[in-house]
């Protein structure tokens, strides 16, 4: 009998929910030996607001597999692991991989960590959610995680994001109507 493969691991660093904004994480020695640092996160938040129900907005972007579909740095999509695992194609020849941790359409949110890919960051996990602000909705976008490289890492990696996320905030509100 043949057995499906387990999805790709978690990153070791990963910050679960509830700790602080600092973490330890895993740092592995020859020999594999663990011993633990403290590590800074980052963080960035991105919003939108939008002068439509949280159910029209989340009927557009709720869909992990759908990012495609809006945001037009992603020229392709790729699904895998029961649609857990998204391989993003971004026009600038990037790619990244992601791995979905939690959906819940009850409060609109889902969120992911990076696995792997061409953005300067590690141990990244971020959410995309929206809330309701009377018959209006704002659209969140955030995330935290740990820079890659020495001196203006953090700002490059801030920058990437920031830019990512805006981009993808702006095609929402187009394609709900908003003009930008």
């Amino acid at each position: 009998m043949r057995h499906a493969a387990s999805p790709p691991a978690l990153p070791h660093s990963v910050r679960r929910p509830g700790s602080n904004w600092h973490m330890h994480c895993l740092s592995f020695a020859s020999g594999f030996a663990p011993s633990t640092r403290k590590v800074d996160m980052a963080s960035i938040c991105v919003t939108q607001h939008l002068p439509h129900s949280v159910e029209a907005v989340w009927a557009l972007i709720g869909d992990f597999g759908g990012l495609h579909r809006w945001h037009p740095q992603v020229q392709r999509l790729d699904l895998s692991w029961e649609g857990r695992i998204r391989t993003l194609h971004y026009a600038d020849g990037g790619r990244v991989v992601e791995r979905l941790e939690a959906r819940n359409d009850a409060i609109y949110r889902y969120a992911y960590v990076l696995v792997d890919g061409t953005l300067p960051v590690h141990a990244c996990r971020s959410r995309l959610e929206v809330r309701a602000e009377g018959g209006q909705s704002e659209v969140s976008w955030s995330s935290d995680f740990e820079p890659l490289g020495d001196g203006d890492a953090e700002a490059a990696a801030e920058a990437a994001l920031r830019m990512n996320y805006t981009a993808g905030l702006r095609a929402v509100a187009m394609a709900l109507g908003e003009g930008g």
